[in-house]
């Protein structure tokens, strides 16, 4: 989906500082053909004080969890071509030192990763990709417990630029598709035995299609500087239709202003506009983008943002995401000390598809708060260890005793990284 920024939780919680571009000299990897395979091992030790969000009030989420991961990365890059694959799997291990029926939840994740581009030095190229996830952490910002979510999201885009490269078009078109399961069954869940956003029972309500056309353009009127424009057109539809538990959303989006450098040390992001649901809902809203960030140094930079968004939900059919975040970056030692800092609060509003032809109506408000701090030390090129703590919080209105919707949220974590 083009408008991605729909869960606050995806940037406080998944905020990996070890992951950050250093000075250190690249590890060479394996010659495979004409590209490279670099492979990475981790191992994480973290405490998470929610690490099922269970809306039963009595639950005792905490636990001490360790994660052994292996990941590949390949990638061939030639004038006409381009191939990045890269592949990660994890398992969870629930230790059940705090909380003992918390070894339920030991669990296998793992993401994929396919872009490429083809005839890239030609007016008309071709870009195809896919990313397929399994993870606990999901864009769907109604979910209120625990779920693991299965994610598909297939595209292709044909970039043409006519006459060179400063004036460019890219329709593009997405298919994403999205399954969930409990990450425990059996809890009374919700004051609702009917609400699809907390019983695990009903959770496959949720189930989703979103198809995505997109149209993008723009002049690059300097170097490093460019006038867009963008418009997408969201088609959301649930397996469990007949149901209608979760309404269809029809979203269209269209925004235009600056993006770039505005000088040598300071870029911009500005964008304005508006989006429409053709759905139940009928909701217009105001949609747009402001992005600042300041190049203090070669290695330090920080950034200040806003944006507001009109997006497809389960359950609602539509949500506005109004989102603030702030983050920094400081490598010391050229490059072997990186700290990194992120902060972020969303305010959700969900729109009440009953209320047709409703006009933005809204049902239920969440605010959702998340910090996330941590140094990484690249001990050589191909070791490197790195911490991160990180808070979150949110506060609904249509529950007040659900911790799997009101709840604050510890995270700890050390990993050590070896990488070639």
């Amino acid at each position: 989906m083009r408008f991605g920024a729909a869960s606050a939780m995806a940037i406080a919680l998944s905020f990996a500082a070890w992951a950050q571009p250093t000075a250190v000299s690249a590890p060479l990897g394996f010659k495979v053909g004409d590209g490279r395979l670099h492979l990475t091992g981790d191992v994480d030790s973290r405490f998470d004080s929610l690490v099922g969000r269970f809306s039963s009030p009595t639950a005792n989420d905490a636990e001490l969890i360790f994660t052994p991961r292996a990941s590949a990365n390949f990638g061939v890059e030639t004038p006409s071509t381009m191939v990045k694959l890269n592949g990660s799997a994890e398992y969870l291990i629930f230790s059940g030192i705090l909380t003992p029926q918390s070894t339920q939840l030991s669990r296998l994740q793992a993401q994929v990763g396919l872009d490429t581009e083809f005839n890239r030095e030609s007016a008309v190229s071709v870009q195809v990709g896919d990313t397929f996830t399994r993870s606990d952490r999901t864009q769907n910002a109604a979910v209120g417990i625990g779920v693991t979510s299965l994610l598909n999201s297939l595209y292709l885009a044909v970039p043409i630029r006519p006459g060179g490269r400063a004036l460019e078009f890219t329709p593009r078109v997405t298919w994403g598709v999205e399954f969930f399961e409990p990450l425990l069954t059996g809890l009374t869940s919700c004051t609702s035995a009917t609400d699809i956003t907390c019983n695990p029972a009903l959770l496959s309500a949720m189930n989703y299609s979103n198809l995505n056309f997109a149209l993008a353009a723009r002049y690059k009127f300097l170097p490093k500087t460019a006038v867009v424009f963008d418009a997408n057109f969201d088609l959301r539809t649930y397996w469990n239709a007949a149901a209608m538990t979760s309404p269809p959303a029809n979203i269209l989006r269209g925004r235009v202003g600056l993006v770039g450098l505005i000088t040598p040390r300071i870029s911009l992001t500005l964008l304005a506009g508006a989006a429409y649901d053709f759905g139940v809902t009928r909701a217009i809203a105001p949609i747009g983008q402001a992005e600042l960030t300041y190049l203090v140094g070669d290695s330090t930079s920080v950034s200040l943002g806003y944006t507001r968004d009109l997006l497809p939900v389960p359950a609602f059919g539509a949500f506005t995401n109004d989102r603030g975040y702030l983050s920094g970056r400081v490598g010391l030692l050229q490059e072997r000390l990186v700290l990194n800092a992120v902060g972020s609060v969303d305010a959700f509003g969900f729109l009440d598809p009953s209320m047709t032809p409703g006009l933005g109506t809204v049902r239920r408000n969440d605010l959702a708060i998340g910090f996330s701090l941590g140094p990484t030390v690249n001990v050589t090129s191909w070791f490197a260890i790195g911490a991160t703590y990180g808070l979150s919080t949110r506060s609904s209105t249509q529950f007040s005793s659900l911790t799997g919707i009101n709840f604050v949220r510890h995270e700890a974590n050390l990993r050590l990284s070896f990488r070639y």
